[in-house]
Formats: C-alpha cells, structure tokens, sequence
C-alpha cells in the first residue's frame, strides 16, 4: 500500500513539473522599446518596479535601444516589439513619411526639462530664481549650455528659452556638444558652461553638489508646456484584436503604476530607485518622481488641447515634419484614448 501511494505521489508531482511550462506561459510577454532610458518615462519604471503587470497577466520586457526614438520605432514596424516609447516629435515625423503609427498612451502628459545654471552665472548676472520669467531669461545673453548632443531637444530647448526671454535664439546663446548628464555635471562645476537643460533629477544633483540651481521648470511655469503628450507609447497600424487586448493588459497596468505615484510618491520612488537605480542617491530619484508627478494625473489621457500645444511647442521649436497635423482632425487616426478610455472604465 505504501509502495502504491509512493507512487501515486511521483505521478502527482511528475504532473505539476510538466504543468510548469505551461503556467510560465500563461504570463504573457509585452516587448517595450524605450527611445531613452530616462526617468521621464515614469509609468514604465514605476510599473515595473511595482509590478502592475502581473495582475495583468502580463510580464514586462524592456530595452532602451541604441539609436533613440528612430531605433524604437524601426523595431516597432519590423515586429521586433509590441510598443514603442518615444517622443511624439519622432512619431509624427515618421507618420508624415506614411509609417502606421498610432499614439495609444501619453506617458509623461508635460514638459519634464529644467533649465539649471550655475552658481557662477547667478553671481555673475545677479539673476535669482524668484525673479521674473522675463529676467531670468533674458540673463541668459552670451550664456554657453552644455548638451549631450549637438541640434537634439536640449539644444532646441535652450534656443526656444532664449526666444521667450527676448533673445536671438540662434545668436544670443551657445551650444557646446558635451557628452552624458555625469559629463554636463562635471562641466558646470568646473564653470566650462554655463547652463543645460534636462530632466530630473538632473537639477537637484546639481544643487544638492552646490554647483547650480534650476531656474526654470518649463513644465511648471510655461503654460503651454504643462498640458501636452511629451512622451507617448506607439503602436503599429492597423491593431489586430490580439494586439488590442495586449494594449488593454498594458495601459491598465500603466494606470495601475501611475496612480502608485499620485497616492504614495516617497515609496513608488524607493521601488524604483532599489531595483533600477540602485547606485543612485535615493533623495534624488525621490525628488524626481514627485516632481513629475502631475505629468502623470491624466492616466494616459490625451485631449485636443493638449495635442494642439505638443503641435505648436513643436514648430516653435523649429521640427518641420515636412507635413501640418490638425489636433482634432487627427484623433482616432495619429492618436488615440480608445484604450485609456476603456481601462477607465474596468
């Protein structure tokens, strides 16, 4: 009898081995390409960190691609991957050449960029940041911002900036190619420039080292800039039923995460900052999310205004698409809250 049962407990336990495979593959895979790996894409890292994914059946693979948002969204129309995270300037112009893309999520719904300056330029021009907008932009004449990249979005930030304060954009300020954000650190401390623009938590770096200060957070004093898709999730078209229900899982997932940071930013921060960012100050990425927080509120939402204004900041900045979108004319088509709406609604 006991040789029996023994046996019986094999078979048992030869079953649930061969079942494991099975239960590994009922968790099914969403391939996300990021065009960068920055904090601003904050539901993807707070959904990972969290794992809101899982309850969605779902297990999250990501990858910031070499080459940036061209890159994502070329991996994107070859099928190497479900979604693309990119900026809405990248899709657009790739939709202007004929590519089927399609906006289904605003990831980050404003402009995350900080304009930091040095401490030496504070003196210098006696500019503070309690100042007038006006001032404080204005001061910026003969200032040299340091850029990862030469003609990219920070240098196209800097030069609209200097627009706004009165400036001649092209020739009130310089632009020197300088490398990495730990490069651009470096280069304000050692007063080889003057200024940058990016992300947090580039700006509180700087001030926790004493070495500068943010003077402007565009997507907090600019109107226009407070209200508009700055980084999206892309699909390709046309959306299969398959590819429906996996965005579905995904946007769900995505709100999940984002309402994480509405209700308890300190601790969605420490999530993130453990399992992404572990050799990074914690203070830092803390600062970071609560910062860009409200960039999160709509839950993916998009509406025509905030297209409008994406449309608008981007010729203002100079990116010619070689085609004119119209905000409304384009929805259900460019850009959709199909998917947001209907994961509301669950």
């Amino acid at each position: 009898m006991r040789v029996t049962m023994n046996w019986a407990r094999i078979a048992t336990l030869t079953a649930v081995i061969a079942l494991l495979p099975s239960l590994a593959e009922a968790q099914q895979a969403v391939k996300i390409g990021l065009g960068a790996p920055t904090l601003s894409f904050l539901p993807i890292w707070s959904g990972r960190a969290l794992d809101t994914f899982k309850p969605q059946g779902l297990t999250a693979t990501v990858a910031a691609l070499p080459g940036g948002d061209a890159s994502a969204l070329a991996a994107l129309d070859a099928g190497d991957i479900d979604l693309a995270a990119v900026g809405p300037d990248s899709m657009l112009r790739a939709a202007a050449k004929g590519q089927p893309f399609e906006i289904v999520y605003s990831l980050m719904s404003k402009v995350t960029l900080q304009l930091v300056v040095s401490k030496d330029f504070l003196e210098r021009t006696g500019v503070k940041p309690t100042d007038p907008m006006q001032k404080r932009l204005a001061a910026l004449k003969g200032a040299t911002f340091g850029a990862t990249a030469l003609a990219g979005a920070q240098e196209a930030a800097a030069r609209w900036l200097a627009g706004q304060g009165g400036l001649d954009p092209k020739n009130d300020i310089k632009v020197a190619q300088i490398g990495s954000p730990v490069a651009i650190q470096a280069a304000l401390e050692a007063k080889r420039i003057d200024a940058y623009v990016l992300s947090p938590p580039e700006g509180f770096l700087s001030e926790k080292a004493g070495s500068g200060v943010v003077l402007v957070s565009m997507g907090d004093e600019f109107p226009l800039l407070a209200r508009q898709p700055y980084l999206v999730l892309v699909a390709k078209k046309p959306i299969s039923p398959a590819a429906s229900e996996l965005i579905n899982k995904t946007v769900v997932a995505m709100q999940a995460a984002s309402k994480a940071v509405l209700e308890k930013p300190a601790e969605t921060a420490d999530a993130i900052q453990k399992q992404f960012f572990a050799k990074a100050d914690p203070q830092a990425i803390t600062s970071a999310v609560k910062s860009m927080s409200n960039g999160v509120a709509d839950l993916g939402k998009i509406d025509v205004d905030g297209m409008k204004n994406a449309l608008t900041f981007n010729k203002e900045v100079g990116n010619n698409f070689g085609k004119e979108f119209d905000a409304m004319a384009t929805k259900d088509d460019l850009w959709t809250n199909f998917f947001v709406d209907g994961a509301k609604a669950k």
